[in-house]
């Protein structure tokens, strides 16, 4: 027997609806202790409100029943029927704008929009993903990245949404000889994790087509906590530098084989533990003018503030979308006298250092610095940007910095991170020279222990 509400037999193209509003509702509670705490509406689509509604008025579920289902007051539900009845007027808040919408909409309206649901019930085996309505939206919209960036919008590429279809494509392929939907409008989320394990097998992979699927608005919400239980079982990459690269590095800037601004850019991302910022914006955005507020591509000189014998710079965080601030001396302040020789009233940090004009032209010009920096050291591995952020935790936890102020941000010298459990699994690294530390502070603390028994055993004798 399928999910029943009231003895009512739910259609299964509404089972979702329900029990993602449902379990939306918990959290909201969980988090803000009430609704009314929330202080904006439970809904979050047009579309979720039609359900409801339809469930009501076609299917005789009763209104007390729903909101007791839900977790909501009944007369919080009363008030939403009455005034589509009355008003024809109802309110939801839309994720993408972060705001409350509200809409005017007949009775008859609403039931149109579920039963456009139900008919897609007729359409459960498609072959082309276009046929699909959220696929064709997708490609048919600007889809905003999850990732934002301050004052300033940021969508999907065209490339990153056929990535996405090339996952759906194969998912559509994989669930054609099986017992299950190939319209993705249909699919539901634990059927679509379980594919992509049999699909792909491998950790990596699938949570590589998990993020991919996430863009998709309608799966914004899917596979929840499950992509960062994926990377605990992953072996970590790892292509990181220590402190003892970076006196190697140091040594090449000053015998020449590496510019200032090669030393300083490498120096720059190691110190602030910045993520890159170039693939958030387009290559023919100009370093200067173009409003690039995220991470080491978006460093100005107008965020650098002198605060007693340092400087303090203020940086964009675009995943948590908070700045937080670095202190460039406390890795090494050599390179930032010489930065300062540099310095200009306004404008970006790394066009002035390296010359490079658009975010392009940095791209490439860093990916190829790296390279040459992984030949100059001799890696066993060639490193990418991304590996000077990493290298930026492994050093603060070789020089024995508790983990949680190097996360926290509020040091001026963490990078205000908030998934710990990744930062442990992909960025902690420890040098050669770690274990020897650890070991002189244990023997140093066993022997004030020893000193300490010692001198009490005097005294009480």
């Amino acid at each position: 027997m399928g999910f029943e509400l009231g003895g009512k037999p739910i259609p299964k193209t509404f089972e979702k609806t329900i029990f993602e509003l449902r379990d939306r509702i918990k959290d909201l509670v969980k988090k803000y202790g009430s609704l009314s705490r929330w202080g904006r509406p439970y809904f979050f689509s047009l579309e979720e409100i039609a359900v409801v509604y339809y469930i009501n008025e076609r299917i005789g579920v009763s209104l007390d029943r729903l909101s007791k289902y839900l977790g909501i007051d009944k007369t919080s539900m009363y008030k939403l029927v009455r005034k589509i009845n009355e008003e024809g007027r109802v309110s939801y808040y839309d994720l993408e704008t972060k705001q409350v919408k509200v809409e005017y909409v007949t009775p008859q309206q609403l039931l149109d929009i579920a039963e456009s649901k139900l008919e897609a019930k007729a359409k459960e085996k498609i072959t082309d993903p276009f046929q699909s309505t959220i696929v064709k939206e997708f490609f048919e919209k600007d889809i905003p990245k999850r990732a934002k960036v301050a004052g300033k919008p940021a969508y999907l590429s065209l490339s990153h949404k056929k990535e996405t279809l090339r996952y759906i494509r194969t998912l559509m392929e994989y669930f054609k000889d099986r017992d299950y939907p190939t319209n993705p409008d249909l699919w539901e989320e634990k059927e679509v994790e379980k594919a992509l394990w049999d699909i792909l097998k491998d950790y990596k992979k699938v949570a590589r087509a998990m993020i991919a699927l996430r863009r998709i608005p309608q799966w914004n919400n899917w596979f929840k906590g499950k992509i960062g239980a994926v990377t605990k079982r992953i072996t970590p990459k790892l292509s990181a530098l220590f402190y003892e690269d970076y006196i190697k590095l140091k040594k090449l800037w000053r015998e020449g084989k590496l510019s200032d601004g090669e030393f300083l850019t490498i120096w720059l991302h190691i110190t602030t533990g910045a993520r890159e910022g170039y693939t958030l914006y387009s290559d023919k955005e100009d370093l200067d003018n173009a409003e690039v507020k995220s991470s080491i591509t978006g460093l100005k000189w107008e965020n650098l503030t002198k605060v007693g014998d340092t400087y303090i710079i203020k940086i964009y965080e675009s995943k948590t979308e908070k700045p937080w601030t670095c202190d460039l001396s406390w890795l090494d302040r050599e390179p930032l006298e010489v930065l300062l020789k540099y310095a200009k009233e306004k404008g970006s940090i790394i066009k002035t250092i390296t010359g490079c004009k658009t975010v392009g032209d940095f791209r490439k010009w860093y990916i190829r610095l790296v390279k040459k920096v992984s030949k100059l050291l001799e890696l066993p591995y060639k490193l990418t940007p991304h590996d000077m952020r990493r290298s930026h935790i492994s050093i603060l936890a070789e020089f024995g910095v508790p983990m949680e102020y190097a996360l926290s941000g509020h040091m001026d010298f963490g990078v205000g991170w908030e998934d710990a459990k990744t930062a442990l699994v992909f960025y902690l690294r420890f040098s050669k020279f770690t274990k020897q530390m650890i070991m002189n502070r244990i023997e140093s603390v066993k022997k004030q222990i020893e000193t300490q028994v010692v001198l009490q055993h005097v005294t009480s004798a």
